[in-house]
């Protein structure tokens, strides 16, 4: 409506200056200066990282310095976020990249099935980071709905998650990420093209380029 909008739409107070944002289908991240990350919105399937399947961001109280951070492990740097359906991505300054939230199709990269996120004791160095080859290190991560990709140093890509049209690349409708035998170096890298390189990435609803 009229007057909504202008020095009338208020900040989003998360308790600190934020370097990076990312919107999801219900939730959003933010990476604030300092390498935290923070999440608000819809968290039934602990896509906000908090340890509970609660929501955060509707009610009085629950904002700036009151909203936790995420815990990524001891000694974790982020450094890009990358909001998702169900689910959430973060590249720390390591090059690692570590999921939480929703995993039914594998979007979390874990080897399995198991949500992330929504229980005490799911996160920090419980969160395993996501296998994706001996040695690689991510350049960006992206995620929307339920499949997730990572773009490398050398210029390849790999996705893993839902994979029912295609989404992941790889020639065919299977997921990945799902199960142990589908990550790591056993996940292939995304066909391109001879010789080419990606500069950017960007994962769609059903589709990623």
């Amino acid at each position: 409506g009229a007057g909504e909008m202008g020095r009338a739409l208020p900040f989003v107070d998360v308790g600190g200056a934020v370097v990076f944002v990312s919107a999801g289908n219900l939730h959003t991240c933010a990476v604030l200066r300092g390498g935290a990350v923070k999440c608000w919105g819809v968290g039934q399937d602990g896509q906000l990282g908090l340890g509970a399947a609660e929501n955060r961001g509707s009610g009085p109280g629950e904002m700036g310095r009151r909203l936790p951070a995420v815990d990524l492990g001891a000694g974790a740097v982020a450094v890009e976020v990358a909001a998702g359906g169900f689910h959430s991505c973060a590249r720390l300054q390591s090059g690692a990249v570590k999921c939480w939230g929703h995993s039914d199709q594998g979007q979390l990269g874990l080897g399995n099935k198991d949500k992330r996120g929504d229980q005490p004791g799911s996160m920090g160095d419980a969160l395993p980071a996501v296998n994706l080859g001996d040695g690689r290190k991510a350049t960006a991560p992206s995620t929307l709905y339920d499949h997730s990709c990572a773009l490398f140093e050398d210029g390849t890509v790999k996705c893993w998650g839902w994979n029912k049209d295609g989404q992941l690349g790889l020639g065919d409708r299977r997921n990945r990420g799902d199960a142990p035998s589908t990550m790591g170096d056993a996940l292939p890298v995304v066909n391109l093209g001879s010789q080419a390189k990606g500069a950017e990435l960007g994962v769609g609803w059903d589709h990623t380029c």
